[in-house]
């Protein structure tokens, strides 16, 4: 049975992909539903698969990093106080804005948010060390002075993080495909830490915890192009839904060229990883394919098209043979370069219609909960106290306007 990519509450015709949390689990959502439309949970609940938050688990995954390197300690410690103090001290902001400008500044802290911590270090970073030194030394803040170790740690801390940083951001947004990131984001990080291991002076332990958590947290990916080996424990590897294989592929951002670059194999291993690719985006499109019937010229007289005054100047229309699945999936990988994959799929159609139809179904799936949350967060501002009495086909159309306004 072909799955339903989307992030919603199952149907009982069609398996669904939901976001790892839902409300189902809620035991005061469950006491309200009947015994009838409990069974109708159960047997959706059995059929639906679940996929994991990307931005939440690259969130663990630094997490994991900086739990296990202790180079970076003191540097964030003295920024964290740094930029309280930027926020609360009105004396020590003027001194700071005389030196650098209103317009230059160091973001608060949100513990949640590692991505925020990464752009205090990217605010420090632009200020002059010594310039930075001497605003302290004159606001009487010496105690948070920077030493050149801990300047060039803040320094290697944002070489290695940048692209942690750029994935998150890359992975959230509402409007545009996210899902197809996920494969070349995590193959891609993988490389940028093989490539940091020889550089890197004072966070190496950093990098190597980094790699670790990245194959451990998304293992399945690795297993999938064959990077690891499967686990003989009997569970599933995380993320190894071959959703996230087939989005990047058809992707034409992407395609297939993550496979060369990111794809640390040998050159036999990545032609059986570029093949098994390839035939898990035909079996797919096999079971997205709707079969319509072909109408010939012999029908098309029959119905009355041939007939009028001008019917001599108009072309016969043949009968349409199409083309075969392998034909457009070889068609796609000559086209695809880089374009848009909204536009790209947009344009093309027509002329890819097996694989549109496949492509504008598992494209659809969010990379992560970001933008689900942000539903609920609409509707919890539209229904306002005073607004108690709208009705729920009002509120979901103005929530259903709301998130899709251009």
């Amino acid at each position: 049975m072909r799955k339903a990519f989307t992030v919603c509450f199952p149907t009982e015709q069609e398996d669904e992909y939901v976001d790892e949390e839902d409300d189902l689990d809620d035991p005061e959502l469950w006491h309200d539903l009947s015994l009838e439309d409990q069974e109708t949970v159960d047997a959706a609940l059995a059929k639906k698969q679940r996929l994991q938050c990307f931005a939440y688990t690259l969130q663990l995954v630094v997490g994991d990093g900086l739990k296990e390197t202790k180079g970076t300690t003191s540097s964030l410690a003295k920024l964290s106080k740094l930029s309280s103090l930027l926020h609360t001290s009105t004396t020590f902001k003027d001194v700071f804005n005389a030196e650098f400008g209103e317009q230059r500044g160091i973001p608060a802290a949100v513990t949640t948010r590692w991505n925020l911590t990464l752009s205090q270090v990217k605010a420090v970073i632009r200020c002059e060390h010594p310039k930075l030194c001497h605003v302290l030394e004159k606001a009487g803040h010496k105690e948070l002075l920077f030493t050149a170790r801990e300047w060039n740690v803040l320094k290697e801390l944002v070489d290695i993080m940048n692209p942690f940083g750029e994935a998150t951001d890359l992975t959230q947004g509402e409007k545009i495909v996210t899902i197809s990131s996920v494969v070349p984001s995590v193959l891609s990080l993988n490389h940028h830490l093989e490539k940091l291991k020889p550089q890197v002076r004072f966070l190496s332990s950093l990098v190597r915890s980094l790699q670790v958590s990245l194959k451990k947290r998304f293992g399945g990916i690795f297993i999938n192009v064959k990077m690891a080996t499967l686990t003989q424990n009997g569970t599933t590897a995380p993320f190894s839904d071959p959703v996230y294989i087939k989005t990047a592929a058809l992707d034409p951002a992407f395609s297939l060229m993550w496979i060369d670059h990111h794809v640390l194999v040998s050159l036999e291993v990545k032609a059986e990883v570029l093949q098994h690719v390839k035939e898990l985006i035909l079996r797919e499109a096999v079971e997205t394919e709707q079969p319509t019937p072909c109408v010939d010229e012999e029908e098309q007289e029959s119905l009355g098209q041939g007939e009028g005054l001008f019917a001599a100047y108009h072309k016969r229309k043949k009968k349409d043979v199409g083309t075969t699945l392998a034909l457009q999936l070889s068609h796609y990988l000559h086209i695809a370069d880089g374009q848009n994959v909204l536009f790209f799929w947009a344009m093309n159609m027509k002329v890819l219609p097996s694989l549109f139809k496949m492509a504008i179904r598992v494209l659809a799936v969010p990379a992560s909960s970001p933008p689900v949350e942000r539903v609920f967060s609409h509707g919890g501002i539209i229904l306002r106290p005073h607004r108690a009495q709208m009705s729920d086909r009002l509120l979901t159309n103005l929530v259903f306007c709301k998130c899709n306004a251009l």
